[in-house]
């Protein structure tokens, strides 16, 4: 086969996975997707290339730039070039992992390797993208599922790592399928048939008993009445040309009329009051004279006064003073040190009732990766929101407690980015949280995918840990979702509201909110055996040519 066309069929793979993420709305496709590439690789093998790492990465490369650039091009609306190196960098990295499993296969003779070889290399790929200070998990691929929850509320049990695993084995059987068809192997294809049709849709008939089962067990005894605040604040004409206090008075616009009794939480988006404040001055409850920043606390106090059962949790800029320098800290006086934090912070009618800073952080507009690495590109950092460094960062997943009708309610809350994360998000719930909350600020990307995206993502973490999930965007969309990851209520783009919603705490807890990512670290063993395995195929290999 020409090269051109391994070419177009890595772009039609690419197309494929492209087509098959939200919003267009084919998550079907996505068992199709990776056909294509391991095409692309048989015939490179039949060509029998010396160089197969190199050819692997550059006849699949084109393809995975297709996948991103249908994806996730609307991170240009923020920054052109953060833009192009979301898509043609993590597309380099895609590349670099089919291309190191085809160098692998090439060495491997044994055929049932070859796909618990690309499972293993991929989901450690996504574990990477998880973890790493480069970190951009967004095309994961189980989180394609996020627009069906329906269909893999088996996540409880494997989180989305276990989506990623589904997706692949069935690409693989159909693909054995496919070209057994085209060689008229009765016998295989009848055997092929039935693997792929029970591979298939076994896993969605337990997920729908799951789905039925939850339904019936969801613990209605604890309920927390919760309003839900979308100011639709403009990143770039109002937000930090209004004070905190315009901040406040629109907030208080929205939720006056929605306050009662018996109202147990006011939830408000990342950076509602955008004009930094001190953490010391929050946490102590001593607020300085400068009501342009601090009357928005103030207006809080007097608003829980009223209503002595209201608590409000909300995404704050913070910063505090340090006697010494951090990793991320910046000299602003002799032997003084500022700290700059995305937090979300509680109040209730005492006050102050702790905080949690962001942990994950957006690279680029948040963090530096590899600062001591990569220092001398700093200038090139994308500046959002005035701040260009790298923020502090929390040591754990602090949850929040609420006092509801004289229970305890504890809340876990996932600070924008922090979202996608499931790892992360279940922590939350190992640390207690009977309810998730997440806030987030979306606006940045204008009317594009990356608001709907980012927020299905929130409909996976319901899945995972069983609990509802109160979504507070700036802009939209905000949400409450159930721990079956339908979406009760969702609000519309581009939108101001605030509505009240009665949401319940949950207790139980699932295996992977016990476990985690346990799937990722079977696939680094698998990948280290896989690498083992190649290494000594190739050596016992050349030792018989050589003899």
């Amino acid at each position: 086969m020409r090269w051109y066309k391994i070419l177009l069929f890595s772009i039609l793979g690419g197309l494929l996975l492209g087509t098959a993420w939200y919003p267009h709305g084919f998550p079907f496709l996505i068992f199709f997707g990776f056909i294509p590439f391991v095409f692309v690789s048989d015939k490179l093998l039949e060509k029998g290339s010396k160089v197969a790492f190199w050819k692997g990465f550059i006849c699949s490369y084109p393809g995975f730039v297709a996948w991103n650039a249908l994806t996730t091009y609307w991170v240009s609306y923020v920054s052109v070039p953060g833009g192009l190196f979301a898509v043609f960098v993590n597309a380099l990295l895609m590349a670099l992992v089919f291309a190191l499993w085809h160098a692998c296969r090439k060495r491997i003779s044994q055929e049932w390797v070859h796909p618990i070889m690309f499972a293993a290399f991929w989901i450690s790929f996504e574990f990477l993208h998880l973890n790493w200070e480069m970190t951009w998990p967004w095309l994961n691929v189980g989180n394609v599922f996020a627009v069906c929850p329906q269909m893999v509320q088996w996540y409880s049990v494997t989180g989305a790592l276990g989506g990623t695993l589904w997706v692949i084995v069935v690409n693989f059987l159909l693909y054995y399928l496919i070209k057994a068809v085209v060689a008229k192997n009765r016998k295989k294809i009848w055997s092929l048939a039935v693997s792929s049709f029970l591979l298939l849709f076994v896993p969605m008939l337990i997920s729908g008993i799951q789905y039925k089962s939850c339904l019936n067990h969801i613990d209605t005894s604890t309920p927390v009445s919760v309003v839900v605040v979308q100011p639709n604040t403009d990143n770039f004409e109002e937000e930090f040309v209004m004070t905190n206090m315009q901040h406040a008075q629109r907030v208080d616009s929205l939720i006056a009329p929605l306050l009662t009794d018996g109202t147990n939480l006011v939830l408000c988006p990342e950076d509602v009051f955008p004009h930094t404040v001190s953490l010391q001055s929050m946490v102590a409850n001593k607020f300085p004279p400068a009501p342009s920043s601090y009357g928005c606390f103030l207006w809080m106090d007097s608003l829980m006064k009223v209503y002595p059962r209201l608590n409000f949790l909300l995404g704050v800029s913070t910063y505090e003073i340090l006697d010494h320098p951090t990793n991320t800290s910046t000299k602003i006086g002799i032997n003084a040190y500022g700290q700059h934090y995305n937090t979300a912070m509680c109040f209730n009618k005492d006050g102050y009732n702790g905080h949690y800073h962001k942990c994950r952080l957006v690279p680029g507009s948040e963090a530096f990766p590899y600062k001591h690495v990569f220092g001398f590109l700093a200038d090139l950092m994308v500046e959002l929101g005035g701040f260009n460094g790298t923020l502090g960062k929390d040591t754990a997943q602090k949850v929040f407690t609420i006092d509801v009708e004289g229970k305890p309610i504890k809340v876990g809350t996932a600070i924008c980015y922090e979202s996608i994360y499931g790892d992360l998000v279940r922590k939350f719930v190992k640390n207690g949280a009977q309810l998730l909350t997440v806030i987030t600020n979306d606006s940045w990307w204008g009317d594009s995918p990356g608001h709907f995206q980012h927020y299905e993502m929130s409909r996976l973490r319901a899945v995972e840990n069983r609990r509802y999930v109160v979504r507070s965007a700036n802009g939209g969309n905000s949400a409450v979702i159930s721990p079956t990851g339908d979406a009760l209520i969702t609000t519309d783009y581009n939108t101001r509201t605030a509505w009240l919603s009665l949401v319940y705490a949950q207790n139980q807890v699932t295996f992977y909110s016990k476990h985690g990512d346990y799937i990722a670290y079977m696939a680094v063993v698998l990948m280290a055996m896989s690498l083992l395995l190649a290494v000594v195929e190739g050596v016992v290999r050349r030792i018989r040519n050589h003899s």
